[in-house]
């Protein structure tokens, strides 16, 4: 008889227990999500695309609410300061943030987030050569997308370059620059002219005005496909176009002959890691975001149905 008893108490003991575990399940699977916006450059753009993918496959894997911002151009600091205060009305809990030109961004960007967590994607926040913000930041290696440009252009029977970047005060502009001329440095090539690349200017019109030289390189994505897209036989005076790209536009313009080379960073890799680690920072409030390079693909015409490429298109679908 006791013997049952006992039996008796330890199966409503392990009952309550199950209870109590299935009570606990429920209530956390309707915990209310974090809120995190988002806040890039032209966020409805195609250069986005694979980045937006990242984001939001990892956002329903670490139970998070993506806000993605409408923003057009952000030239400064202080355009990004009212997409943030908006987001912080709005009841964010952190933010993902690509940002903005110019040396002040660095020394604003935490007093305006106050206590609202932050990391950065694309690149750091630019301070001058070598200099890094010691912020959080999922990019890719801009100095070594610039290297290895350079590097596939070495050999080719090219000395004139004419050179086309991006933003002017933003660190994927200085570091892809100098990363492209360290590769090209006693090379026998030589750079003839330097454009910095605004967008709403006829880039095409701009390039063809300049001196003659053998290729083009484009180290800013949006110049790459109004360049790309517009290129003839007799346009750019026959030079050829090696290009950094983010949207699968890039890869048709390598298929059909218009780019030559072009390097694409992983942005569903930027997309998906940067929301993992605003995920642990929001659940863990001693934790330490980390810093991370995400890989890139140098792409030729002959590459397109590989294995490794086919994957990384996948992302762009």
């Amino acid at each position: 008889m006791k013997k049952n008893k006992v039996i008796f108490l330890a199966t409503e003991i392990i009952l309550c227990v199950l209870a109590l575990f299935f009570i606990f399940k429920m209530f956390d699977q309707n915990e209310t999500e974090k809120k995190v916006a988002v806040i890039v450059q032209n966020s409805g753009d195609k250069n986005w695309d694979s980045f937006i993918k990242g984001l939001k496959e990892s956002a329903k894997v670490n139970n998070i609410h993506l806000i993605i911002c409408n923003a057009d151009e952000i030239n400064n600091i202080d355009d990004q300061k009212e997409l943030i205060n908006e987001q912080i009305e709005n009841g964010v809990d952190a933010f993902i943030i690509s940002p903005a030109p110019g040396s002040k961004t660095k020394t604003e960007m935490k007093t305006i987030c106050g206590d609202k967590p932050f990391i950065l994607v694309t690149e750091d926040v630019y301070m001058g050569e070598n200099k890094k913000s010691e912020y959080p930041v999922i990019k890719p290696d801009n100095y070594k997308i610039g290297y290895s440009l350079g590097k596939e252009m070495v050999g080719k029977s090219i000395k004139k370059i004419g050179i086309v970047l991006g933003q002017e005060e933003k660190e994927e502009t200085a570091d892809r620059y100098k990363g492209f001329e360290d590769a090209i440095k006693d090379s026998g090539m030589k750079v003839a002219w330097k454009y910095n690349g605004i967008e709403n200017k006829d880039i095409v019109k701009i390039v063809n005005r300049r001196s003659k030289v053998d290729a083009i390189v484009v180290l800013d994505n949006y110049s790459l496909d109004d360049l790309g897209e517009n290129v003839r036989e007799d346009s750019y005076n026959g030079a050829k176009i090696y290009g950094v790209g983010t949207n699968v536009e890039s890869f048709v313009l390598v298929d059909y002959g218009k780019v030559e080379c072009v390097i694409i960073p992983d942005g569903y890799e930027m997309g998906y890691k940067s929301v993992k680690e605003i995920t642990e920072r929001l659940n863990h409030t001693f934790y330490v975001m980390k810093s991370t390079n995400v890989e890139h693909k140098i792409v030729y015409k002959k590459d397109l149905f590989t294995t490794d490429i086919e994957r990384f298109l996948y992302s762009y679908e």
